[in-house]
């Protein structure tokens, strides 16, 4: 929500702005964007409406300044959107850079993304979650009878997410209280049908409760030099982490689960053609999940699949850490590429996001934390590999941001437009020529 400064029954003339840019870096933050990445479009939409606005942004507030009448507007973030939500986000984004929308409206426009209800019923989204973990289990190679233990566990899990249970103050115990609650029922059901590798197996249901995504970010924050938020979202990721990881020990320590079940066998479970099954698996269940708009399903799906078979190919010439990382940035280079190029404008998070979970450098960070506190050193020696994976996959996919507009646009990039700009249509306004110029260079991740 956002608070004025004031307390007025609307924003006085003049305000319209101060009230759109708190109310876009809140739907941004939300849309989990980096800090980095808001400040530059809301750069670019307040230059193109002429309003010299200052934003000063956090990992879950924005403070916006109108240095002209010296009036302020503050928002707080609240839960992440969908999909849809995010989409709908980019597309009001990219009016406002074209100057294209009057401020009231696009205001308006932000309270109803806030406010939408979802496209998809929860039966059809509780089917997205059930996929989401029958991909992921195959992704981990999971014995068929492990895996269907998980998407049978991954039902009450996905009622409970998408119920109003975990709002208020239980919110912030939820992903405590889930992971405990799924791992002392899978330890149970493990320890008395001989199941190994249940911490894994844990994991699974609870999958996305995992801050691997937010790990990432702040890491991109901190090395773009967003100190203040990179460090809190790190914080709070890692709090959150080591919260699910404690349910989880607490659980196996309940179960009375023995110490030689706590091993890392995920290459000796299942056959290695099921990896080929788990991306599309993966994709289409985020898709229906988190109510992702249909023109992105396929790319979404072949992002999941394409990166993780080209981190299958890396894996047998470098280290598995290394392997994820370079796919990563090699997905980066794709939604990028098909967002500039393709019609519909595909959101790129919606294609790398999901992928990103997939590649399981959250996951790994879990269960090396589970592995600490249970004492498996074959849990716990994964350690250094989680955190080398977070790290490389940060530094390939930034380096992936920087490279794309001159793959996505070499000419213009390069300097090598060699076009006459007598040819080129002259703006009518001040604004729509800043508009058009913003649409010529190429646009922010997401865009």
């Amino acid at each position: 929500m956002t608070n004025s400064s004031e307390n007025t029954a609307g924003p006085p003339r003049g305000d319209e702005m101060l009230v759109v840019v708190a109310k876009l870096g809140e739907a941004l933050d939300r849309s989990s964007y980096p800090v980095t990445v808001i400040k530059e479009i809301l750069e670019d939409i307040t230059d193109a409406y002429k309003y010299d606005i200052e934003a000063e942004i956090f990992a879950n507030y924005l403070i916006a300044l109108d240095r002209g009448n010296g009036r302020v507007e503050v928002s707080s973030a609240g839960p992440s959107y969908r999909f849809d939500q995010v989409d709908r986000t980019e597309a009001l984004v990219r009016e406002l850079r074209a100057g294209a929308i009057k401020l009231d409206d696009a205001a308006t426009t932000l309270d109803n993304i806030a406010n939408a209800r979802p496209p998809l019923t929860i039966p059809v989204r509780v089917i997205g979650y059930v996929f989401m973990a029958m991909g992921f289990a195959m992704c981990f190679r999971m014995s068929p009878m492990a895996t269907a233990a998980a998407m049978v566990i991954a039902i009450p899990v996905a009622l409970i997410m998408l119920s109003k249970i975990g709002t208020g103050r239980i919110g912030p115990l939820m992903p405590f209280l889930l992971t405990f609650l799924t791992a002392l029922a899978l330890a149970f059901w493990a320890k008395h049908t001989g199941t190994a590798d249940p911490v894994r197996l844990a994991v699974i249901p609870v999958l996305t409760l995992v801050p691997g995504a937010a790990i990432s970010t702040s890491l991109m924050e901190l090395t773009e030099g967003d100190m203040t938020a990179g460090a809190s979202r790190l914080i709070y990721a890692l709090v959150v982490m080591l919260s699910m990881a404690f349910g989880l020990a607490l659980a196996i320590e309940i179960a009375g689960v023995p110490a030689e079940s706590l091993e890392d066998l995920t290459s000796n479970l299942a056959p290695s053609w099921v990896i080929w099954l788990s991306g599309p698996l993966f994709g289409l269940g985020a898709a229906l999940y988190f109510c992702t708009p249909r023109k992105v399903w396929f790319w979404t799906i072949f992002a999941c699949f394409g990166t993780l078979m080209l981190s299958q190919l890396l894996d047998k010439g470098v280290a598995s850490p290394y392997a994820g990382g370079i796919a990563m940035g090699v997905n980066v280079l794709f939604a990028y590429f098909i967002n500039v190029r393709v019609r519909s404008r595909p959101s790129m998070l919606m294609m790398y996001l999901p992928t990103f979970w997939l590649m399981v450098p959250g996951s790994m960070g879990f269960v090396a934390f589970s592995g600490v506190m249970t004492g498996a050193q074959d849990l716990s020696d994964m350690t250094s590999s989680a955190a080398m994976a977070l790290l490389s996959m940060s530094i390939c996919m930034m380096v992936g941001l920087a490279l794309a507009p001159y793959l996505a646009h070499p000419v213009k990039r390069l300097g090598l437009d060699t076009r006459s700009k007598s040819k080129r249509r002259e703006p009518s306004t001040p604004a729509q020529g800043r508009s058009r110029r913003i649409r010529d260079e190429t646009p922010e991740p997401g865009k």
